[in-house]
């Protein structure tokens, strides 16, 4: 029998996560680079961005278990997402008679809070 890969995943064992300060590390196939092109095109690290989307698909965890949307220790599956768009600079003023008709403000940083329970069938907890 051949002996069984450290990377895959294994159902029978329980995993635990990396401690602090340590580097855990990923296998980067063509898809996974340009995911990275991607995202780093923002700016940013790769390092930003694997803590990025660790700590985004760790509150969708939250969220799921907190709300009984799934039950705890399951993957909850995104269905949706919505994004904010971010203020643009306004253009000069050419007239008198021209206003500022958009008075968006910054976007606001995200809390820790757990949002309000999405909609939909949710699970007894």
């Amino acid at each position: 029998m051949a002996t069984p890969n450290p990377t895959e995943p294994n159902n029978t064992k329980r995993h635990t996560p990396p401690k602090p300060g340590t580097r855990p590390s990923v296998r980067a196939d063509a898809a996974v680079c340009d995911d990275f092109a991607v995202i780093m095109s923002a700016g940013g690290t790769a390092s930003d961005a694997i803590r990025t989307a660790v700590a985004m698909l760790a509150d969708m965890y939250r969220t799921g278990w907190a709300h009984g949307v799934c039950p705890p220790g399951t993957a909850p599956r995104l269905l949706a997402y919505q994004l904010e768009q971010r203020p643009t600079t306004t253009p000069a003023l050419t007239s008198g008679q021209a206003t500022v008709s958009d008075s968006r403000t910054a976007p606001r940083p995200v809390s820790q809070r757990l949002p309000r329970p999405p909609v939909g069938q949710h699970f007894s907890a």
